[in-house]
């Protein structure tokens, strides 16, 4: 039987935590384009900004073995309790409900720390996370619109 753990993460999770932010960072199109050193260095400026009394990191082990994390940046003013969420769940580990498992303890602990409200980004042509967001309660609430040159 596989045991599926979720902790918050430790300080030496932080290669795992950047590989999974990069891995993140790559579901969308527009990011995907860029080289791997554009992309590494886009994920290491978002950790660079996290603040340890407001932001959150959860790694899920399954079989001990680091599977996927969960982050929630806070956003707003210091006491505000609004969070962006980033999720993903290492390619050998997806189909096993980690990314289910990982979604469903973030909503929980922000219930639980009086949390407001969750928002994320997806791109439209990521079924199988839209899918997960929407059967966990997500709305979608704007439409993102772009102009390229």
């Amino acid at each position: 039987m596989h045991q599926l753990e979720i902790e918050l993460a430790k300080v030496e999770d932080g290669a795992f935590l950047l590989e999974m932010l990069i891995l993140s960072l790559k579901s969308l199109p527009q990011v995907a384009i860029k080289s791997a050193v554009e992309i590494e260095g886009m994920a290491r400026l978002e950790l660079g900004g996290w603040e340890t009394e407001r932001d959150y990191a959860f790694v899920a082990r399954l079989n001990q073995q680091q599977a996927g994390a969960v982050w929630l940046k806070a956003q707003g003013e210091l006491t505000a309790r609004y969070f962006t969420l980033g999720i993903a769940v290492a390619p050998e580990f997806q189909g096993r409900k980690v990314g289910t498992a990982l979604l469903e303890y973030a909503l929980d602990y922000c219930k639980r720390n009086q949390g407001s409200s969750v928002s994320l980004k997806v791109h439209p042509t990521n079924l199988p996370a839209l899918q997960l967001y929407r059967r966990l309660g997500f709305e979608e609430i704007s439409l993102e619109l772009k102009k390229k040159f």
